[in-house]
């Protein structure tokens, strides 16, 4: 089990007491969190426990599960997902009657919606798009928000008055329920018999104070795993709080061991040489992969365009794709989706017979959570045996929250997962747009199903969030989105292509050549940044996805909503090195 793994991987993995692992970029985190999920799945005694891993992203989640299974280990007892998610399906779903605000039902209300609702209060309240409202809770139940709270007042009666809850809501009514109920804390402790988590520097704090809740349940032995990095923590933001060793411990009340990989085997010595310009611990790293004393290609370009900058680059992946660079080894990345679509589209456009894995340029993006995204990713996501038991996994998944809303499938049947699928399989549609396409494909299967539901609001209100934010998307000139039922399929299509994403969303990635445009003073750090030491962070995290090189660029041309010019990233720009 434990065959390929370093002596500091093998530490942590064996470690039977709660552990807080850091670890620095392309030192085998995830290898190390997988394999400690492997080994405790195949050391359980009781069929009952379940591993719980908690990652950033679904996409995460994904992975996790996928290395999983290459390692033959039985992932029948592991549950993974993001920590809205974990809210939903282990205490909100299930003890959601105990809560007054809950007990006849709920919705998600989705990014598109909530977003929706924000800038419509924003505009009635006199603030402009850009002005930072949180809908955040605080652990000890109150409302983060308190220059605007007559706004974030108004914005969660209206969403109690449709019968919805945001993500902020999740939390919040988790943590309340079970601070308010010590049992289910309890139960969940002796459910559990490890909990992971992925990422623990951008954990916010009411996430850490439902996990902590767990942990001091009345009894159970469930243990904890934390991995992450400080010098990685780009969510400040949004919440994230990298805490130390001794707060986690306060937190928890109770010890974790604290294991650290060190060692880097993903970037060049040159590589990790230039990013630790970026570091702000004093961890070394060293380079231990094949490539350690390889050279590096490093640039930074502060005078190319905006209006060349497309040309410039297309001209990089075009020598790195004739030196035979595979395509998903090439990142292309910005601080933001309003510069990364833009320039996926021009870039798909110039560079016809290339791939791209541009996640972003679907319409579906904003959607993730809603149940007919679940049910779309089953239609788009074609049956074959390398997809089987994702998509198997996915309808289960979906069967289970159908049920939440009083929608019961395939009653008596014992194989309800294989059995959904055969009948999305069945259907086909002659639609070329992909929101056409979904359309008569959702109709057509609950046709086969026999359920009605516009007669369930839920389903009801889930449908027109999704079809009225996809809508929204392709209607928006900025993002210039492509309609087709093929371009829909790409999102799901992941290790395909030259990826183009934003630089929060290739976090924990690694790629041969990283190419990062928008390195700009506004843009990273973002206006209403105000972590400390958010542009060394992020700067740190995008220069280590790259294995062997890195082009950085500050282009001109761009300005402020007021006309002012925008100036390259100051703690770039500060430092002095002898580019290529």
């Amino acid at each position: 089990m434990l065959k390929g793994l370093n002596e500091q991987q093998i530490e942590a993995v064996v470690e039977q007491g709660n552990v807080l692992l850091t670890a620095c970029p392309g030192s085998g985190k995830t290898r190390a969190l997988t394999y400690k999920i492997a080994y405790e799945l195949e050391r359980l005694t009781n069929s009952k426990k379940i591993i719980i891993a908690v990652t950033f992203t679904n996409r995460a989640a994904d992975e996790i599960k996928k290395r999983i299974r290459n390692l033959n280990a039985d992932d029948t007892n592991l549950w993974a997902g993001t920590i809205h998610s974990f809210c939903l399906e282990w205490i909100l779903r299930p003890y959601m009657c105990y809560l007054d605000e809950l007990k006849n039902g709920f919705s998600i209300s989705d990014e598109f919606n909530s977003e929706r609702l924000i800038s419509e209060l924003k505009e009635k309240y006199g603030l402009v798009f850009f002005d930072s409202v949180s809908t955040r809770y605080l652990p000890n139940g109150e409302k983060e928000e308190t220059i605007n709270r007559e706004l974030i007042d108004e914005y969660h009666e209206i969403l109690s008055n449709e019968k919805l809850v945001d993500f902020d809501q999740i939390l919040h009514y988790s943590h309340k329920l079970i601070t308010t109920y010590p049992k289910i804390s309890e139960t969940l402790k002796n459910m559990f018999q490890l909990i992971c988590v992925d990422e623990y520097q951008d954990t916010q704090l009411l996430q850490y104070a439902i996990l902590s809740q767990i942990m001091k349940g009345a009894s159970g032995s469930c243990k904890m795993f934390m991995v992450g990095d400080s010098d990685q923590a780009i969510y400040g933001s949004l919440g994230g709080v990298a805490k130390s060793l001794a707060e986690i411990e306060k937190e928890f009340k109770t010890t974790f061991i604290n294991k650290e990989l060190s060692g880097n085997y993903r970037s060049n010595q040159q590589i990790i040489d230039y990013y630790r310009n970026f570091q702000t611990s004093t961890i070394e790293i060293k380079a231990f992969g094949s490539n350690a004393d390889e050279s590096a290609i490093i640039t930074y370009n502060k005078t190319v365009h905006k209006d060349e900058l497309v040309e410039y680059i297309v001209k990089i992946i075009s020598d790195k794709l004739e030196a035979g660079i595979p395509e998903h080894e090439i990142c292309v990345l910005a601080p933001t989706w309003y510069m990364v679509i833009p320039m996926g589209r021009k870039l798909k456009s110039l560079l016809p017979d290339v791939k791209f894995d541009a996640v972003g340029l679907s319409p579906l993006l904003k959607n993730k959570e809603n149940v007919w995204f679940k049910f779309a990713r089953l239609f788009l996501v074609p049956p074959s045996p390398n997809t089987y038991l994702t998509r198997k996994r996915w309808a289960t998944e979906l069967i289970n929250e159908l049920k939440d809303y009083g929608v019961v499938l395939f009653e008596n049947d014992d194989f309800k997962s294989k059995t959904l699928l055969k009948n999305i399989n069945s259907i086909s549609s002659k639609e070329t747009e992909g929101l056409n396409y979904l359309k008569e494909c959702f109709l057509k299967l609950f046709v086969i199903i026999e359920v009605d539901f516009s007669l369930n609001e839920h389903l009801q209100v889930q449908w027109d969030f999704f079809f009225k934010g996809a809508e929204k998307r392709l209607e928006n000139p900025d993002f210039d989105l492509a309609k087709d039922i093929e371009s829909f399929k790409k999102m799901f299509k992941h290790e395909e292509g030259v990826v183009v994403n934003t630089c929060h969303g290739i976090k924990g990635a690694e790629f041969d050549t990283v190419i990062a445009f928008g390195l700009l003073h506004g843009k990273l750090p973002n206006w209403n940044e105000s972590t400390e030491n958010a542009a060394e962070k992020l700067l740190y995290v995008i220069c280590s996805r790259a294995k062997r090189e890195l082009h950085l660029i500050s282009e001109t041309g761009r300005t402020t909503n007021s006309g002012n010019s925008y100036f390259p990233t100051r703690q770039l720009n500060s430092i002095i090195y002898e580019y290529n």
